[in-house]
């Protein structure tokens, strides 16, 4: 078996800022294709680490049988089912008899027993009792509805793919997990939208009302089936048996067509999924011969996107059956070119910071265009992706947790702060949801006129010029000091010895402002407020410098907030270099 390329850090010890590096780099082309839509995600228990422990449901699993096989009431029917479980840990049953009457946890070989059932897990929920369904093993033994019966609140995978899903990259999902994180997090960062998720589990689903993606849960439904039993139990597939008759069995024809269409139109990001089942590897083979994907994929993306420590061998089964002979000519370069060594969490909060800053990039092209000074945008980009990355150095886990997953909700609830504060000078109405930019993907933002029209350009050209000046050691920004609308957006300070917290904002224009001033925001006196356009300069008139404010509009006595009208200086000022000086020079703290 050939070798895979193993250069750089492993999965584990790459961390986000690492991941994008790669997304400038060898990976530049699959990251460009999964914002503009063209990956679905392929999501497996990987990213679902928070689910039942599947050791935990196969112990009781075990348990149950065991309990019933020496109750004289029930032994006939459950004796063989428990010699059954002991062949498959390869236990012999004499030998372990006299164990019987413990629970597993007791048992000598109780590491050993669960290790090789884990591995052949699909064979433990095919053992059958006589006179029961055969689901039985899943449905009463293990009674998976009260496993899943109170979820854990959706991790910084399904937070991240629920971003990824509002801005419009990621339009569709093949999941074999029956938990329903995605859904969760959908629901959450929506603000409980409904349809904003097609969810997919009957086929009769495939023709309700198309949402902002699409998700195909081949494998089943734990949330679904345990509301609708009746309709949504018989699709829950894990059994051995379940596995191999899925690709030929009536009941999912219409579930496959769909999912091997996704795999013939969609390149693939596959997240915590091995392929290892067989029903799996037989769509990939189904979507190649109705339409191979090429390689070498260049200057395209690869069509398969693997992230993982290394190429496991259902992976490396599905590279085979896509790309024929192909595969052959340099295994080794097909691998290298599929395997992006990082687990999902860090791929996809790195997806997500690099889609945002991209927009925003986008955006400030936009904006300056008709000024003439689209190149005042080229030079402010760099100064946005290093503050892009000065953020991912922050994603690191959590020591209790292990996991990112607080990371995340402080940035989504930072982001969407600032962006409510921006667009609609208020506060999110849900702290939980999220604050889009916008759903068109970044190839289609130059039609997207509503995009254009909110101003976002001068946001991100206000976040370049702090940067900048945060880079230059003039100053230090921060979360908001409190939950308070007078806290505004960010706290900013002075690098000096005299320096103090000042609440900072970014405007789209002076109406925010002023419904701001209204509403108490700049009572301390000391709000910093940049406005994306010129309106406020010109309503203060004359009875203004160029960044103090003595007078507001309407309004008489002193006001001690600054606000810096970035309209006033990309009108002034002819190149960045200018253009950064200028906002230092107003924004002295």
């Amino acid at each position: 078996m050939e070798a895979d390329v193993a250069l750089g850090p492993t999965a584990n010890e790459i961390s986000v800022r690492e991941v994008l590096a790669k997304f400038s780099a060898e990976f530049a082309p699959m990251a460009r294709a999964v914002e503009n839509g063209e990956f679905a995600l392929w999501v497996g228990s990987g990213i679902s680490r928070q689910a039942p422990s599947l050791g935990n449901l196969i112990e009781k699993a075990f348990n149950y049988i065991r309990e019933r096989a020496i109750d004289p009431a029930t032994a006939a029917a459950y004796s063989p089912a428990l010699e059954e479980a002991l062949i498959l840990a390869e236990i012999d049953p004499a030998n372990a008899q006299a164990q019987y009457s413990q629970p597993l946890a007791e048992w000598p070989e109780h590491g050993a027993i669960i290790n090789r059932l884990w591995t052949k897990y699909s064979r433990v929920l095919d053992i059958r009792v006589p006179g029961t369904d055969p689901d039985f093993v899943l449905w009463d033994a293990i009674n998976i509805r009260k496993a899943f019966e109170h979820p854990a609140a959706p991790a910084a995978e399904h937070l991240c793919i629920a971003i990824l899903i509002l801005e419009g990259a990621v339009q569709a999902i093949a999941s074999a997990n029956w938990d329903g994180f995605i859904e969760a997090a959908v629901e959450r960062l929506s603000n409980g939208v409904q349809g904003v998720l097609q969810v997919v589990v009957d086929p009769n689903q495939l023709r309700g009302p198309a949402g902002r993606a699409r998700l195909l849960k081949f494998h089943g439904c734990i949330v679904h089936a345990t509301r609708e039993p009746a309709v949504f139990r018989r699709f829950l597939t894990g059994s051995y048996t379940q596995i191999m008759g899925w690709p030929e069995a009536a009941a999912f024809a219409a579930m496959r067509n769909a999912v091997v269409g996704l795999a013939t139109t969609q390149k693939t990001l596959v997240l915590g999924l091995s392929i290892q089942d067989n029903n799996l590897q037989t769509l990939f083979a189904r979507a190649q011969a109705v339409h191979a994907w090429p390689w070498p994929s260049a200057p395209s993306s690869p069509a398969h996107i693997f992230c993982e420590d290394s190429i496991q061998q259902g992976q490396r089964d599905v590279l085979r059956l896509s790309y024929g002979e192909a595969y052959n000519s340099d295994p080794a370069a097909v691998h290298e070119a599929t395997l992006l060594r990082a687990w999902g969490e860090k791929v996809l909060i790195a997806l997500a910071l690099k889609l945002l800053t991209d927009k925003l990039v986008i955006f400030m092209q936009l904006g300056l265009a008709p000024l003439g000074k689209v190149d005042v945008a080229v030079a402010l980009a760099p100064l946005l992706e290093t503050l892009r990355d000065d953020i991912a150095d922050l994603a690191v886990p959590d020591p209790r947790t292990e996991n990112r997953t607080a990371f995340v909700n402080e940035a989504i609830a930072l982001w969407s702060r600032m962006l409510s504060l921006f667009r609609s000078g208020t506060l999110p109405s849900n702290p939980e949801a999220y604050e889009a930019l916008c759903g068109s993907t970044p190839n289609l933002l130059v039609a997207d006129q509503n995009a254009q029209s909110m101003g976002f350009g001068c946001l991100g050209i206000a976040l370049s010029l702090l940067q900048n000046g945060r880079q230059a050691g003039l100053w230090e920004l921060r979360g908001p000091a409190s939950n308070a609308l007078t806290s505004g957006a960010l706290t900013a300070r002075a690098r000096r010895p005299d320096g103090v917290d000042r609440p900072f904002f970014v405007v789209k224009s002076a109406t925010e402002a002023i419904g701001l001033k209204s509403r108490g925001a700049f009572a301390n006196d000391n709000a910093i407020v940049v406005h994306a356009d010129n309106a406020w300069h010109q309503m203060a008139g004359g009875s203004v410098t160029a960044r103090r404010v003595r007078s507001a509009p309407g309004r008489t006595g002193h006001v001690g907030e600054t606000h810096v009208s970035l309209g006033d200086l990309l009108t002034r000022c002819g190149d960045a270099a200018t253009l950064q000086r200028e906002f230092i020079a107003e924004m002295m703290l």
